[in-house]
């Protein structure tokens, strides 16, 4: 059983990032060339630390650049993510699981670990728009916008209204006749937008990670105190952390502020949602959270970033911390569509189809082939042929994953 991690203790997992090969055989730029493309082009590749298996090659070998996921090649996929389990959900609405499972958290009925991925036994006739990975648990959001959660349960973060870990997918206990459009999984809760544009949380709540202004869990949905007249577009969950963009392109945060990484200018916790200091006339349309860092993407494709910077992951280009957003260095033109935070590192996928990467690169989660870290962003070494078109880490992960042609949503 999961235990609560005290506060500045760090454990290692998995993330990954999805990209679907759109186009034939592209040649990579002078000097970023990766490995030489496979009869086959994958669905789906990953990088980085291999404990338990997160990297879903049938090996647990670490690999400082991108290898095959065993997923079915003709396959597209529109959801990646890992903790120290991962997971990826298909275009066709089914969702597979690999990596560490002692809780359930591969939702197949066994508490087995596995080193290839394995399909969720998901409700007869129940398909998955997306899901993500929490600490031992999952979240999945469902095409009727209905919420499954399955895996760890100590804490109340699959909603059920116990505290009993499943090892098969269970219906959340959502307020009557809400619809979700968004989900978020955190360490030991769950975030939910709902089509009204409000946000149930639910789960632990040591610090304030439900936004509720109490220091209580709960077990089942119930809603983020949000400012009045407020609708939320978007949301992502960390290390006991939560954050929401605005319809008006203005971001909230709340929970755990040690390191500065809720970038209202503190390091003081927050029980509500407090605006996030952004840069005069900016607004940011995502956000994503690592274990003490956040990145935000603005509505002009750049990426904004605070916290901690220990190694490098707000890719400033030196290891200052920030406690209020920062622009990231870049390369000049750089037009960013998607971003994703690892544990102590971060990626970004291009308008141009390149997966950028700077941090923590220990274990290769940067994907260069090196094992340094980076203070500034570098280019991952996709496989040639390979076109990524989706990313997605997870916020403890020490890995990172790619997929290729984009999925409709």
């Amino acid at each position: 059983m999961r235990t609560p991690v005290p506060r500045g203790r760090l454990i290692a997992a998995g993330a990954i990032l999805a990209a679907l090969t759109i186009s034939p055989a592209v040649p990579a730029a002078a000097g970023t060339a990766g490995p030489a493309a496979p009869k086959t082009v994958p669905a789906v590749v990953a990088w980085g630390f291999n404990r338990n298996g997160v990297l879903g090659n049938g090996t647990t070998t670490s690999s400082s650049t991108p290898v095959h996921v065993k997923l079915a090649a003709g396959q597209q996929f529109r959801t990646l993510r890992s903790d120290s389990f991962s997971l990826a959900v298909s275009a066709s609405g089914r969702v597979y699981t690999w990596g560490y499972n002692a809780s359930g958290e591969l939702g197949d009925g066994t508490t087995t670990s596995r080193l290839t991925p394995r399909r969720v036994r998901l409700p007869a006739g129940v398909q998955v728009k997306t899901a993500r990975a929490g600490a031992e648990f999952a979240l999945a959001l469902t095409t009727g916008g209905r919420l499954l959660a399955w895996g760890y349960n100590g804490f109340g973060e699959l909603g059920t209204g116990s505290t009993t870990d499943r090892h098969e997918p269970a219906w959340v206990k959502l307020p009557k006749g809400v619809k979700i459009t968004a989900i978020s999984a955190g360490y030991d809760s769950s975030l939910a937008l709902t089509s009204t544009g409000r946000v149930l949380s639910w789960g632990g709540n040591l610090v304030g990670e439900l936004g509720d202004g109490t220091g209580a869990e709960r077990h089942v949905p119930g809603y983020v105190s949000l400012p009045a007249h407020t609708r939320i577009t978007s949301l992502a969950a960390g290390d006991n952390t939560g954050f929401a963009v605005t319809s008006a392109g203005r971001l909230l945060a709340w929970g755990y502020n040690v390191y500065g990484e809720l970038g209202d200018g503190t390091t003081t916790n927050r029980e509500t949602p407090v605006f996030v200091r952004l840069p005069a006339g900016v607004k940011v349309t995502a956000a994503a959270a690592g274990v003490f860092h956040a990145l935000a993407l603005t509505r002009g494709h750049k990426v904004l970033a605070w916290g901690d910077n220990t190694y490098g992951q707000l890719g400033t280009g030196s290891t200052t911390s920030h406690h209020q957003p920062v622009r990231t260095g870049l390369p000049t033109g750089t037009k960013v569509t998607a971003l994703a935070a690892g544990r102590t590192c971060s990626l970004v996928l291009t308008a141009g189809h390149h997966i950028l990467a700077w941090g923590k690169n220990g274990e290769g989660q940067l994907g260069n082939g090196t094992t340094t870290d980076q203070h500034l962003p570098v280019r991952v070494h996709l496989p040639r042929g390979f076109t990524p078109a989706v990313i997605g880490a997870g916020w403890r992960a020490d890995d990172a994953m790619a997929a290729g042609r984009q999925a409709s949503k």
